[in-house]
């Protein structure tokens, strides 16, 4: 368990993670990952996102029912997945599953995404496998 503290003093950014062994190539800054995850809100379970997760019966607008997605570390759109991602995911290899709590400064802080379920100052948990890097599906 590795615990990050914003710079800001709030509560840590905790990443859990057992890569695998033998693994030289780790994700940084503009590679591109694919992963599948899973997004819930910590205070009530609700899974409000994932690579593969449909809410009420109904796929997620843009996603075309895909069962991973692919962005580029460091360099997404703001707003598209928390902040607290680009800090989480570097350093994962292929294979790898992290287990992410993203504290609301890192994620969608005050405003949060009602839209998406995701209610102002929510710590956010999202369960994370990096199912390629750079195109490749091997570790490397």
């Amino acid at each position: 368990l590795v615990i990050l503290r914003p710079s800001d003093g709030s509560s840590g950014h905790r990443v859990a993670t057992r890569p695998p062994e033998n693994v030289n190539r780790r994700a940084t800054t503009e590679d591109l990952l694919e992963i599948s995850y899973i997004g819930k809100v910590v205070d009530t379970g609700n899974i409000f996102d994932g690579s593969a997760v449909k809410i009420n019966g109904e796929a997620i607008p843009g996603r075309g029912n895909d069962i991973s997605v692919f962005f580029v570390l460091g360099k997404q759109p703001f707003g598209q997945f928390p902040p607290g991602w680009d800090v989480g995911l570097e350093g994962m290899c292929v294979g790898e599953r992290r287990r992410l709590v993203i504290p609301p400064v890192l994620g969608y802080g005050a405003a949060g995404v009602p839209r998406r379920g995701i209610p102002p100052n929510a710590t956010l948990q999202y369960d994370v496998t990096l199912v390629s890097l750079n195109g490749l599906a091997t570790p490397q």
